[in-house]
């Protein structure tokens, strides 16, 4: 166990040993053998009993997700049993149970009064205590349920189009990967990173306050072609003009989605746009897209025609086509080779043509990035590699444990998982490699390390343009869609409740 698994497991350890103390020292008073309380699971049983709940409730209480609504009523309920009524003890039971139970269970003046639903001298619930109970126990439920099992996430942009379309609502996973213990504790609930009003916006969390990256075990691995929800790698160097700023905290960057086309070791080049993983071509999902010129005798596209298609309105801010306005009766669409070919039967379609860019070429007649693709050279000894969208690599990703040779070539590609990544002072100095101020001709990675890409090949930003994203960037897996809805096609009923398309 790594020192950060070390440090979580002593938090948790005692936390659970007092828990269980003052769970022990209850059951006594309630006339229940203490060391019932000390086996997992079966002293759900004398717990329910305790607080007068049917024996299902064990059964429920056990099930994923479902289970931490059942164990909140139990902890607020096991305060009620002992004569604890107040909202702001309910709180302390909730958010300080390894505290809160020991101070009760020890405390000779404090008696088991029996299920707390049959106290007749219980003082009465006032409509404020009601609704403060309510919020508590939703809140405390939702907090542990979005924080360690599944969070609602609605997709943004077009880069995973038509895979995950703009205006989805996923549910995603957090323990599919494992969960992550969470790392920036002086941040306001329910809030990812900025909150805000119109146009005021400000940060949601201090992180002058930082705990150990750590994640939990999982389900499974990341696997090859797996879609996957993490945090924008570089948001620290970056800002998304959303109120956020640049953010250096890795909880606290924006979640992005793309498809995880390399995993830690593989050797990674798109050729011609074709990936290829180890010299073999990878995978291509089914609605794949790159950008398409279309030709046209003059003739003019049907709005409503192509909105069936999946095309938004001309003007949107977020257009899949358009008019080419340098050249005359051209258009430029995005979208897979399967719309791509029934568009090219629509009468008065001349010619259709995939925009393909030239090897090793930084300079192109379509995107204005151009040029901006990871690595940049961050000074003279950094070597300029010349990628582009359509040609790009070789690069070898890294993996955790895997050793390199640092060289002029290859010291741009490594420089920001060496010292930003993984935290150490990385420097160059008359051709010589210095790491933490001792000289360096070979590096060992500390973190396994993803190359994600979106489906929309030709318009999206992602590892091509700021490189590697590492484990502990990692969020979680999507399930399934709940909800969809953009502007141009309204509420999207053949998307929910469906998965994403592989």
């Amino acid at each position: 166990m790594n020192g950060a698994g070390l440090l979580y497991g002593s938090i948790f350890a005692l936390a659970y040993l007092g828990f269980k103390a003052g769970q022990y020292k209850l059951f006594e008073k309630a006339g229940i053998p203490g060391w019932q309380a000390l086996i997992p699971v079966y002293n759900l049983l004398p717990w329910t009993r305790l607080i007068g709940k049917p024996a299902w409730w064990v059964a429920v209480a056990i099930l994923p997700v479902f289970g931490i609504l059942v164990i909140v009523s139990m902890m607020i309920d096991l305060a009620r049993a002992f004569g604890k009524y107040h909202l702001g003890q309910h709180t302390a039971a909730l958010l300080l149970p390894f505290y809160f139970f020991p101070r009760i269970g020890f405390d000779a003046n404090v008696k088991y009064l029996g299920p707390p639903d049959g106290h007749k001298n219980a003082p009465p619930k006032t409509a404020l205590r009601e609704w403060g109970d309510a919020i508590l126990f939703a809140g405390v439920s939702a907090l542990v349920i979005r924080t360690f099992f599944i969070e609602a996430f609605m997709i943004p942009t077009s880069s995973m189009e038509r895979t995950l379309m703009a205006g989805d609502f996923l549910f995603v996973s957090k323990f599919h990967y494992g969960s992550r213990m969470p790392t920036v504790p002086l941040s306001i609930p329910f809030v990812h990173n900025k909150i805000g009003f119109g146009d005021f916006k400000l940060r949601s969390y201090i992180d002058a306050v930082q705990l150990p990256y750590y994640r939990m075990p999982g389900l499974t691995k990341i696997r090859r072609n797996d879609i996957v929800v993490f945090n924008y790698p570089a948001h620290d160097i970056h800002d998304l003009n959303d109120g956020a700023g640049k953010v250096k905290a890795v909880s606290m960057k924006e979640n992005y989605i793309k498809r995880c086309v390399a995993m830690p070791g593989d050797t990674l080049e798109v050729r011609n746009q074709q990936v290829m993983i180890n010299g073999q071509p990878s995978y291509n999902p089914p609605l794949m897209q790159y950008e398409y010129t279309v030709a046209t005798d003059g003739m003019a596209f049907s709005q409503s025609r192509l909105n069936k298609m999946g095309f938004r309105t001309v003007d949107n801010p977020n257009p899949n086509w358009g008019p080419i306005r340098s050249k005359a009766n051209s258009y430029f669409f995005h979208m897979p080779d399967s719309i791509a070919q029934l568009i090219g039967k629509f009468s008065g379609v001349k010619s259709i043509e995939t925009v393909a860019l030239p090897d090793n070429s930084l300079n192109g007649s379509f995107f204005s990035y151009r040029g901006e693709f990871y690595p940049q050279p961050e000074n003279d000894t950094d070597s300029l590699m010349r990628f582009n969208l359509d040609y790009y690599g070789p690069i070898v990703i890294p993996r955790k444990g895997m050793t390199v040779q640092l060289t002029p070539q290859n010291l741009a590609l490594y420089r920001r998982p060496i010292a930003v990544y993984e935290g150490h002072e990385l420097r160059t100095e008359n051709g010589t490699v210095y790491i933490d101020g001792q000289p360096a001709t070979a590096y060992t990675f500390g973190m396994d390390y993803y190359f994600m890409m979106g489906d929309n090949r030709h318009n999206s930003q992602d590892s091509r343009f700021w490189g590697f994203v590492p484990e502990n960037h990692i969020v979680g897996k999507p399930l399934f869609v709940f909800f969809s809805f953009e502007k141009d096609f309204g509420v999207r009923f053949g998307r929910i409740g469906t998965k994403y398309v592989h």
